[in-house]
């Protein structure tokens, strides 16, 4: 169970992070609530990540700071207006504010770190399976049955064979010794697989940070949802929690997918969990199938994503590479195994 000095510590480290897009005073302006309440001994904020592990104990810290960072925003209203959000205030002001606030909707923000996941959905972030997948499918000439692990809205499995998004987004994303092509391949059938309740558009849009730049991130994600090739896309969806394993395998074994995706999903949860969300995944994968996974590097503490591919029955990760930025703009650095990787597969 974490306590409120460890929430604390990981705040101090996401204030320390290179990328600031607006959640860095806000951070501030959390841990000077924390710390209030470590010297009083009580409080609310102490009370909701107290009862928040008691019931999710396999959150990472950063998770469940991401969530309440989130479910505080949706409070507030719009960031641009909100005086918890203006830098131009000082710390203590905005704290008081906060304060308040968080007294007046405690049951609502307790309600959203029990229920909700980090649903920060990216317009770009398909472009990693995108370009794994359907490489992978051309060459073994495979007609893919994909799952989307902790899909959110299910946008990214709508994206694959989208044309329309690789055009607008693959320019802005470069691979170290490579230039990957589009190539369309056949999908069978594709899910989103995902604990309910399914996040909604609302929801998503309060996942994204008070910045300029997470707003151009949102107009980029509101365009992709609206492309006819993504509005076409059949895409079924199935509520399957992660965390139980055997209901998992059993699922994917059921509907004999061999390709399974996840995109800023088992960074969520402690590293337990992960590896047996993993074992699961590749203990139901056919031969010949694939897993693709793509995590914020130190669990967002700092920049960028590891991409890590898996093969049938080995929780063994490849490691493919590094992307400069979590959402998949800038560079992606080649893994120690990305070279055998390609020559075999892609």
């Amino acid at each position: 169970m974490a306590t409120t000095a460890e929430v604390r510590s990981t705040l101090r480290d996401l204030q320390r992070h290179p990328h600031d897009h607006g959640w860095h005073p806000f951070y501030a302006v959390l841990d000077s609530l924390f710390a209030a309440e470590e010297k009083a001994g009580h409080g609310p904020l102490t009370r909701i990540t107290e009862t928040c592990y008691e019931n999710r104990p396999s959150l990472t810290v950063s998770h469940f700071v991401t969530l309440l960072c989130i479910a505080l925003k949706e409070m507030s209203g719009d960031w641009r207006n909100a005086p918890v959000f203006d830098r131009t205030l000082p710390v203590e002001q905005r704290a008081e504010v906060l304060r308040d606030e968080i007294d007046d909707n405690r049951k609502t923000i307790l309600e959203r770190v029990l229920t909700r996941q980090n649903s920060f959905s990216s317009a770009r972030r398909f472009l990693i399976p995108q370009v794994l997948i359907s490489h992978f499918a051309a060459r073994t000439r495979m007609s893919v049955r994909l799952a989307d692990l902790g899909t959110g809205a299910g946008l990214l499995p709508r994206q694959l064979n989208s044309r329309s998004n690789y055009e607008r987004f693959a320019p802005g994303l470069t691979w170290q010794g490579w230039e990957p092509s589009f190539v369309e391949v056949d999908y069978a059938e594709r899910w989103g697989v995902d604990r309910t309740p399914v996040e909604d558009k609302a929801w998503i849009r309060h996942c994204y940070g008070p910045s300029a730049y997470y707003d151009e991130r949102y107009e980029e994600l509101a365009w992709a949802f609206d492309q006819p090739e993504v509005l076409d896309a059949k895409l079924h969806m199935a509520d399957v929690d992660l965390l139980g394993p055997d209901k998992l395998a059993r699922f994917l074994r059921e509907n004999r997918f061999n390709v399974v995706t996840c995109s800023f999903v088992l960074y969520q949860y402690e590293q337990a969990a992960r590896e047996t969300i993993i074992a699961a995944v590749v203990g139901a994968l056919p031969p010949q199938g694939l897993f693709v996974s793509l995590e914020p590097t130190g669990d967002l503490l700092t920049p960028g994503a590891a991409i890590r591919a898996y093969h049938p029955g080995d929780a063994t990760p490849l490691d493919i590479g590094e992307v400069s930025d979590g959402h998949c703009i800038g560079k992606v650095t080649a893994g120690s195994d990305f070279d055998a990787f390609r020559r075999d597969f892609l």
